[in-house]
């Protein structure tokens, strides 16, 4: 690779040509040999490790999951993550032991992180699943417009639907915009944020796991979209490990690409910027909910007539 310039030093050359100098078709034979040389050291230490250990070490290598890693603490941007912040989502990373959490949940079940990340006690699971809706449409409100959540569905009416569909009149999704995939249509977006390491997942593959519940959100609500709204229906899914369905990983592009053309700015730079926003929102509210209080903040009601509020003199 460097022959071109060692014999221009050996030849005592002046002027050299950078472009002559640069032997490209060995470069990507010496890049090629480089990522196969990686691909084998992972595959043999992946192979010494057990199957939960492999199985973190595959959701921390998808793509968008260690955003968070290389993301400046820009407190403007709500990249900043305090100490115990950042020594916890090392440990969530790669399932290490988090100390001064209690060993036994409100619920009564034991109080693994697994536990912690799906435990719908103190509404910590719907905060995780709310944010991501709101950065979602903060997101789309700079490219479409329109943009509303949790927007109702019309009825369903007289007409037949396929099995599984939602015809409930209350029914809504997450998100809804116009002019994203297409001008002047609309489209809807539902959200859904899975723990890996929970039971119904758990002995899964990554690609089923995700597969699985984008066809779940499909079967929901595709047809009702499309035949009466009109529209289209994107699913969301994500994992608390930061990774994301093949639909979901589309739209980021998708969006990314409107964004990157609105702002004047690299594709490869607004792309990073979308993945860290979404990455860092479910990696903070992954860690209220490892540290988040569940129970009640007092043993008992306060009696209010054990006060001195001056209200009971008064009526005398």
């Amino acid at each position: 690779m460097t022959e071109f310039l060692w014999r221009a030093i050996q030849d005592q050359r002046t002027n050299i040509n950078i472009k002559q100098s640069i032997n490209q078709p060995l470069i990507e034979i010496m890049k090629k040999k480089k990522d196969e040389d990686f691909k084998q050291a992972k595959f043999e230490v992946i192979n010494k490790l057990t199957s939960d250990q492999s199985r973190y070490i595959a959701l921390a290598c998808e793509k968008g999951a260690s955003s968070w890693l290389s993301a400046l603490p820009l407190e403007q941007y709500g990249f900043a993550l305090n100490k115990q912040e950042f020594v916890d989502a090392i440990a969530l990373r790669y399932n290490f032991a988090i100390p001064g959490r209690s060993e036994t949940c409100v619920c009564g079940e034991i109080n693994t992180q697994d536990h912690s990340l799906i435990c719908k006690k103190g509404g910590f699971v719907s905060i995780r699943h709310n944010t991501v809706r709101d950065a979602t449409a903060s997101l789309l409100e700079k490219v479409a417009y329109g943009v509303e959540t949790e927007p109702h569905l019309l009825p369903v009416g007289n007409r037949t639907l396929p099995s599984g569909s939602n015809i409930s009149d209350g029914a809504r999704l997450d998100v809804a915009a116009r002019g994203f995939w297409t001008p002047l249509d609309k489209a809807f977006f539902d959200i859904r944020v899975l723990h890996p390491g929970a039971m119904s997942n758990n002995n899964k593959s990554l690609e089923k796991m995700y597969s699985d519940h984008e066809k779940e959100k499909k079967r929901m609500y595709n047809s009702r979209v499309i035949q009466i709204e009109h529209g289209q229906f994107t699913p969301l899914v994500f994992s608390t490990t930061g990774g994301m369905a093949k639909e979901c990983s589309c739209f980021l592009k998708k969006l990314s690409e409107k964004l990157s053309h609105k702002t004047n700015q690299k594709y490869s730079d607004t792309v990073n910027f979308v993945r860290r926003r979404i990455r860092i929102e479910l990696l903070k509210t992954c860690l209220i909910a490892i540290r988040g209080h569940r129970g009640r903040f007092y043993q008992r009601p306060i009696n209010v007539e054990e006060l001195d509020l001056n209200l009971i003199s008064d009526q005398h």
